[in-house]
């Protein structure tokens, strides 16, 4: 599996994560780290949440960032 190069917008969504805001960061257990720039949430499902993110090297994410660790779940 190739990685994907760092820097590079991407577009999540997640169904939870209270609390998540712009400016946070969300990290994997797999080592992987993106950069809420926008949110909004899901006209249809409650609790949804549609992000732009930017894909940020996990190295570089400032220790005093908040951070939500996700894990993924394939479809």
């Amino acid at each position: 599996m190739s990685r994907k190069q760092p820097y590079t917008p991407c577009k999540l969504y997640v169904d939870g994560a209270d609390g998540i805001a712009v400016g946070d960061f969300i990290t994997t257990a797999a080592g992987s780290a993106y950069l809420v720039q926008t949110l909004r949430l899901s006209r249809t499902r409650p609790g949804r949440k549609h992000m732009d993110c930017l894909r940020w090297p996990i190295a570089e994410v400032p220790p005093e960032a908040r951070c939500f660790e996700l894990t993924w779940y394939k479809r």
